[in-house]
């Protein structure tokens, strides 16, 4: 749900709007994978087919966003489609034939744009990407277990969780590149396939696919600071980072500065269980070291449970991280 970064700086780029296209389905009806997909494609082909040229044209020059919301049920289609009606939108409906798996005459979806995406945002920009009820849940359960897990670090006195994991000692790994001079980040190579992004795009959908990739690749931890860093008031865009495959969120990376000036921290950073063993981890791990020591922190912690994750740590190794019993 954003766009490929563009080599130009923003002071050579002519300001342009961006556009999109979002596709509105109910959960209600319990549609498999494919029939999602379907009743999606119909969609996008009506919205395209039926959308003026000028609009068609720039929606495809800004990418062709396309985004796939959800709401409850039939009622909360008629509203989005009625709201976008008000609104001046182009919109419209698909009604299922229940050859498969729903009703004949179902209302499935509902879709709005292409247009300008602020315009399409003041009927849509409230939606959560589309989620299946079991993720939804598994999500929910592992929100309250960190809400349960910060309530008893509370209770027990603590002073609050540290920059780096509150793990053993062990399992805090540092790259310590203060005292070389002529030291320089690797590059990040992009595996095949995959595109790179940092905080850009529909900033409506952007921090739902941030929690989703979480979910996903993360099992649900973080650090505090990287569970919602776009809330924070020293927010880096440039220093979170997906990579995607088509509209796949392959890998999510963040780095965060540490409490010194000279520190920063490997917030997050994981893998997508259907994309590992292609490269992924270490671009990820790259793009954060390069950002990090770009904005002159030279003591770089991660931390890393060798023994759920042995590969982890043998990444970090090999990228010249050291054990370290210190957290910045």
């Amino acid at each position: 749900a954003c766009r490929p970064g563009s080599a130009m700086s923003s002071e050579d780029e002519e300001p342009e709007d961006d556009y999109k296209l979002a596709v509105v389905a109910r959960c209600d009806l319990g549609m498999s994978a494919g029939k999602l997909a379907v009743q999606v494609g119909h969609a996008v082909h009506s919205a395209v087919v039926k959308c003026p040229a000028t609009a068609r044209k720039a929606w495809e020059a800004d990418g062709s966003m396309i985004v796939v919301l959800q709401v409850d049920d039939e009622a909360g289609l008629l509203h989005i489609a009625a709201a976008a009606r008000g609104a001046g939108l182009r919109s419209g409906s698909e009604h299922d034939e229940g050859l498969t798996e729903v009703e004949d005459g179902a209302l499935t979806v509902v879709w709005v744009g292409p247009d300008k995406a602020d315009r399409v945002n003041i009927v849509t920009g409230k939606l959560g990407l589309f989620r299946s009820k079991e993720a939804e849940e598994l999500a929910k359960l592992r929100r309250q277990l960190q809400e349960a897990e910060a309530e008893l670090g509370t209770l027990r006195g603590g002073a609050g969780p540290s920059p780096c994991l509150q793990t053993a000692p062990q399992s805090r790994m540092l790259l310590d590149v203060s005292g070389l001079a002529d030291w320089q980040p690797q590059r990040p190579d992009v595996p095949d396939l995959f595109e790179q992004w940092c905080w850009e795009g529909d900033e409506f959908v952007l921090p739902k696919k941030w929690e989703q990739a979480l979910a996903e690749a993360c099992e649900g931890t973080a650090l505090p600071q990287a569970m919602r860093p776009w809330e924070s008031a020293s927010f880096d865009r440039e220093g979170i980072f997906f990579l995607t495959h088509r509209s796949d969120t392959g890998g999510i990376a963040i780095a965060l500065p540490g409490p010194g000036a000279s520190d920063g921290v490997v917030g997050v950073l994981g893998v997508h269980p259907s994309f590992r063993r292609r490269g992924l981890g270490r671009c990820l791990l790259r793009l954060c070291v390069g950002r990090l020591v770009q904005l002159g922190r030279t003591r770089i912690f991660c931390a890393v449970d060798a023994d759920r994750s042995p590969g982890a740590s043998k990444l970090l190794t090999s990228e010249g991280f050291r054990p370290s019993p210190a957290a910045p």
